[in-house]
This record gives structure tokens, C-alpha cells and sequence, in this order.
């Protein structure tokens, strides 16, 4: 029997437990702090930022460029949307860095974590259902007396035109004279993979979605009927699906096509 995989959005909640903790809440100082610190991008290029309640995994806000970027408005932007529209190849890569964030950042005395912004890259599918390359950028702006990090604030800029190519990298940037770590090694605690699916195999999910039988992809895509079964037993194994119906739900909430 296939091991059941949780959505990202439950994954990513719990790897951001760890960061969870109660106590007395500390915010930083956003008029002095957050636009000398998070708005000195690095990179030329479009972008909007965002602010995450971390407990809840909610979007409390998000500005009004997103629509420009993404294609999408103010309140179409929620955390489940965020994680339908990564792309699944790097689904992976964002677990394994918020993990290795969590880690970072239960290491650091309460007194630095205002000290220090999280980098790394990723791909987010637009409204159209094209990609952009978007460097994720996040700073701590409410944190406990203890260390937790309750609320975040991020920049999400379109650098597509910078990086076409090759894996994302987490880095570490120390703020106010901390030390930067930069391409942090990062464990593989969620497997790294070059796709869920064939091309084949997408493009008979394709055809399910749109209310396709069996007999009817055979013909469009000139395969046995034969084949085409198989194709479909396949992915319902590698998707941890017991129905159609579920598997259609499932790729509509993890955007496999």
C-alpha cells in the first residue's frame, strides 16, 4: 500500500510548529526597521510583499502588486493558493529549507532573530498558468519573549529574468552586522524528485480532469485502451489515490498539471 502524503500546506504547518512557541509576544519596530531592512532588495525586478501569521498559516496581507506579477488579487492570495501554485518539483526544496529556517532559527538568542532575513528562490505558477522565478525574501516582525516566531514579512520578487535554470539555494542574510551564511547545506528530510509524473501521465490527467473516459484518451492520444488503464493504475499509485475523483481533487489542490 502507497504511504499517504500529506498536502504541502499540512506539511509546512508542521515543519513550522517547531518555531511555534507561546510566551510574551515581542514585535519589531516596522516603521523604523522593516523598510531599511526588507525593501533594500538585492535584485532589479517587479515584486509585492506579504505578511504570514505563522500559528494560523494565514495571509494577513498581501499588497496590490501581486496582481501585476501573479496575475492574481489581493483576495484571491491565500496560503492554500500559495502552495497549489508552487511548482511541484519545488515543493521539496521549499520543506526542506523551512526546516533547515526552523532549525536556524531555534539556534539563535530571541535578541538576533530581528537580525537576520531568510533568502531563497523558487517557481510560482501565475493565473495564466505560466511560471516566474520569484526570489523569496522573509524577515521576523513578531516573535515571543522564548524565541517563537509568530509573524513574518516577506518580498516576493519576479527574477525570471536573472535565473532560468538550475536548483534553489537557501542563504542566510545577517542584518544590523550579523553574520550571512550563504548556500546553506541543507538536509533532504522531504525527498528531492524530478517530477511526480511522466509527461504521458500528465497528459492523460489532462484528459481525466476534463471529463475524458478511458476509450476516449485511447483515441486522442492514438494508445490501446490497454495502455491507457495501466497509465491510469500508475498514477493513482504514485499519487496515493483510490478514486478519480480523489486524484482529480488532489491535482487541483497540488497543481501536478
Amino acid at each position: 500500500m502507497s504511504k499517504k502524503v500529506l498536502p504541502p500546506l499540512n506539511q509546512a504547518k508542521k515543519v513550522w510548529e517547531n518555531i511555534v512557541k507561546e510566551g510574551k509576544e515581542i514585535n519589531l519596530d516596522i516603521d523604523l526597521a522593516v523598510y531599511s531592512k526588507l525593501l533594500n532588495i538585492m535584485y532589479e525586478g517587479d515584486f509585492y510583499y506579504w505578511i504570514l501569521d505563522i500559528p494560523s498559516t494565514t495571509v494577513e496581507f498581501v499588497s496590490q502588486d501581486i496582481f501585476n506579477i501573479l496575475g492574481y488579487t489581493q483576495e484571491e492570495f491565500t496560503s492554500s493558493l500559495f502552495f497549489q501554485i508552487i511548482h511541484p518539483d519545488d515543493v521539496p526544496y521549499f520543506l526542506n529549507f523551512e526546516t533547515k529556517v526552523g532549525e536556524f532559527f531555534n539556534s539563535l538568542d530571541v535578541s538576533r532573530i530581528f537580525n537576520y532575513k531568510v533568502r531563497y528562490d523558487f517557481r510560482l505558477r501565475k493565473k495564466n498558468g505560466d511560471y516566474v522565478q520569484i526570489l523569496h525574501q522573509v524577515i521576523t516582525i513578531k516573535t515571543t519573549e522564548n524565541g517563537g516566531v509568530l509573524k513574518t514579512l516577506g518580498i516576493h520578487t519576479d527574477i525570471s529574468h536573472l535565473k532560468t535554470q538550475s536548483n534553489p539555494v537557501l542563504s542566510f542574510i545577517g542584518l544590523d552586522g550579523e553574520p550571512s551564511f550563504l548556500n546553506v547545506d541543507v538536509s533532504t528530510v522531504f525527498p528531492l524528485t524530478k517530477g511526480l509524473l511522466t509527461n504521458k501521465e500528465k497528459e492523460i490527467l489532462k484528459l481525466l480532469i476534463e471529463g475524458k473516459q478511458s476509450i476516449e484518451i485511447s483515441n486522442i492520444l492514438s494508445l490501446s485502451k490497454h495502455t491507457i488503464l495501466n497509465h491510469r493504475r500508475n498514477i493513482l499509485a504514485k499519487t496515493a489515490s483510490s478514486t478519480t475523483a480523489e486524484l482529480i481533487a488532489k491535482t487541483i489542490q497540488e497543481g501536478w498539471v
